[in-house]
């Protein structure tokens, strides 16, 4: 039977070859993306050029045939052909967040398109002028209108989850550290709350 120390010798060693590994996909993505020699890069070139040819807005299987691509995963195909579409505001987009690196093209799609998500627009003091001052004027015609003020939705226990797990790629943070540093806080809590009802 493995002794204790053994077997934190082997996780020891085990986390520096993920670290290690971690590392050089993050250093390989970036270079790939940076690249228009990259087999992604030149994939989705391809795709541009075929669907422009074809004319036509989405490369059918028939055509993937064709052209000799229909092996390559569609996931692969799809991702190549965004990196290829967007290929500038990406190059741009990571030299302005020099510390967002990734371990794939799927992680650097999400990321990406998380960062560049239309923001929901907010209630500007403007807004909330006009709509008091609708609420204070009387209708000639009938009942006044009361805008409804926008609630955003809550987040359920998934998004949170999926959020953190975004949030702990994009900076490069273990899961390790993560709980570790979840557990220093949810203590932190425990300790307040508890003072609370001592108070």
């Amino acid at each position: 039977m493995t002794n204790i120390s053994t077997l934190q010798s082997i996780g020891a060693n085990l986390t520096k070859a993920y670290h290690k590994e971690q590392k050089a996909l993050r250093t390989k993505t970036t270079k790939m993306v940076f690249s228009n020699d990259s087999f992604d890069y030149e994939l989705g070139k391809l795709q541009s050029e075929i669907l422009t040819i074809e004319n036509v807005k989405i490369i059918s299987k028939a055509l993937a045939l064709k052209y000799g691509i229909n092996a390559i995963d569609r996931r692969r195909k799809s991702e190549a052909l965004w990196l290829f579409s967007n290929h500038s505001n990406i190059v741009t987009w990571l030299r302005q967040n020099p510390k967002k690196r990734f371990t794939s093209l799927t992680a650097l799609q999400r990321a990406y398109s998380l960062a560049n998500k239309p923001k929901e627009e907010t209630s500007t003091q403007e807004e909330i002028l006009q709509i008091e001052d609708k609420s204070s004027e009387v209708s000639n015609v009938g009942q006044s209108v009361k805008e409804e003020p926008k609630v955003q939705k809550k987040l359920t226990a998934s998004d949170v989850a999926f959020e953190t797990v975004l949030a702990l790629d994009t900076n490069g943070i273990s899961k390790e550290e993560f709980l570790v540093a979840l557990k220093e806080q949810l203590e932190l809590i425990e300790d307040n709350t508890k003072l609370d009802e001592v108070a």
